[in-house]
């Protein structure tokens, strides 16, 4: 019997593995829109186009909110927040109920604490509810940022493109 040499079977595992991948991965994407890293969205609770980031290494989207108090309503945790338009100046203030609060450890080594909500983001014609963790986003580029769990089974990121289309959920 006549032995393969390592690096034919090698060869041969890596052939297989690209055509099972090319194979699959079409069909995956299949039903899933590719934007680009930059795009417009559209916060429904608000009925606000913001410019949003699409961070793939993002678990949790978070939208820049100021002005966050708790309070409690119907025997639930509740929060107060407000969301300025960077475009217009525009302020308004929504309550939610409070999903859950997450500790982020910052650079400094002090934790800090955020409320976490449930909101719609639209991307083109697509709406997605989920979480959303409130914080004050002033210091960042784009007052929104979406992360997998808005983006996961609906969207594809190509980081070379930005502002692919506008959002059109009514």
């Amino acid at each position: 019997m006549r032995s393969i040499p390592l690096l034919s079977r090698a060869g041969t595992l890596l052939a297989a593995t690209f055509l099972s991948v090319s194979l699959v991965a079409p069909s995956q994407a299949k039903d899933k829109e590719i934007f680009g890293y930059v795009e417009d969205v559209k916060v429904m609770e608000l009925g606000w186009v913001m410019e949003a980031k699409l961070d793939t290494g993002a678990t949790t989207s978070s939208i820049d909110a100021r002005e966050v108090e708790s309070f409690e309503k119907d025997d639930e945790d509740w929060v107060r927040f407000k969301v300025v338009d960077r475009d217009t100046g525009t302020e308004t203030t929504l309550e939610r109920p409070v999903e859950r609060t997450v500790r982020i450890k910052r650079h400094d080594g002090k934790p800090d604490k955020r409320y976490v909500v449930n909101l719609t983001i639209c991307v083109d014609s697509t709406e997605i509810e989920d979480e959303v963790t409130l914080n004050n986003r002033d210091g960042f580029n784009y007052p929104v940022l979406v992360g997998r769990n808005h983006m996961a089974g609906h969207i594809i990121v190509d980081p070379e493109r930005r502002f692919t289309d506008d959002p059109d959920c009514k």
